[in-house]
């Protein structure tokens, strides 16, 4: 945790989601699912970002799983699913890259690459840990809210960036 991998995706999202008709950031799969009945909040989340579609006519799984398959099957569709961490989540979701309209896309992101091999993806991206330079200035943006070191914190802050080796937003 704490490498960006959501922060990534959600630039990825600004930077591409024009050239899709129907688009979805779904955050936290894991909390949304727990919380909100399980795959059926997650796929009312999806309908209500891809289509607009009202989910007070959605009572099932089963109905909203058709749901997605057939609305968006024509359609050229981008959707990012945050914070998976059960490979059983996505299998309930029902969202396959087949059922979506061409040249659609399903970017999945995980703490687990097991579960993403597990899924069957195309392919597996490992964001990088950030180097000294850009570990010091992410740190430095979110504590200070600043580029650069207070003088009177830069003893305090290459403590802070070698305990976390690499991951400053760990913290």
């Amino acid at each position: 945790g704490g490498m960006g991998k959501t922060t990534l995706a959600t630039v990825l999202y600004d930077r591409i989601s024009q050239q899709f008709v129907a688009c979805c950031f779904i955050e936290d799969v894991s909390k949304n699912y727990r919380l909100h009945d399980g795959p059926l909040g997650v796929q009312k989340q999806i309908l209500d970002q891809t289509l607009g579609q009202d989910n007070h006519q959605i009572h099932n799984h089963y109905n909203a799983t058709n749901l997605i398959r057939c609305r968006l099957s024509v359609q050229k569709a981008l959707m990012i699913l945050d914070n998976v961490d059960h490979i059983e989540q996505l299998e309930k979701i029902a969202v396959h890259r087949e059922w979506l309209g061409a040249g659609s896309r399903i970017i999945i992101i995980s703490r687990d690459e097991h579960i993403l091999k597990q899924y069957g993806v195309d392919a597996v991206y490992q964001v990088p840990l950030l180097d000294s330079t850009n570990s010091l200035q992410l740190l430095c943006r979110k504590a200070f809210k600043l580029d650069h070191i207070l003088n009177s914190y830069e003893e305090l802050v290459k403590y802070i960036l070698n305990y976390v080796n690499g991951l400053p937003l760990a913290l």
